[in-house]
């Protein structure tokens, strides 16, 4: 096994790269940071500052790179960051398209990414009930007009 084997076996992909956790990964920062300085300073008092530079140095290196990696130091962070952190603090950091607005209507936000809202999709259904279409006889595409309204084709 080599050496970039043993690497890749301690990724954790869900918690890493596009699925990294922001806020989980500062506050493993912070908990490494405070790990680190006191570590240091224990270290200091103990054996003195030669010793405690390298203690410090490795210290930080590996928690770096298990953040690095495994996207969390604390295992467990992103469930207790969820469950500690009020839905205020956790939507400042949360991956969200551009040009998102939350106070939209429903009928705009779907219009938006292109789905119709399932009222449009009931009253297409019941005009096919009434008029004895099939789905078979249902158009290929929907198409909106340009005043805004949905129209089969």
């Amino acid at each position: 096994m080599t050496f970039r084997d043993q690497i890749d076996r301690l990724r954790q992909p869900a918690y890493t790269g596009e699925n990294r956790c922001t806020p989980c990964t500062i506050l493993n920062v912070v908990i490494a940071a405070v790990l680190v300085a006191v570590a240091v300073g224990v270290t200091v008092s103990n054996t003195g500052l030669a010793a405690a530079t390298v203690v410090g140095t490795v210290l930080a290196a590996v928690s770096g790179a298990t953040i690095y990696l495994r996207g969390y130091l604390v295992p467990g962070t992103p469930r207790l960051t969820e469950a500690m952190l009020p839905a205020r603090v956790r939507q400042w950091f949360e991956k969200r398209p551009s040009g998102v607005d939350d106070d939209a209507p429903v009928d705009l936000a779907l219009k938006g990414v292109g789905a119709t809202s399932n009222t449009d999709a009931r009253r297409r259904s019941d005009e096919r009930s009434r008029t004895g279409a099939t789905t078979e006889d249902a158009p290929d595409s929907i198409e909106d007009d340009p005043d805004g309204t949905v129209t089969d084709e």
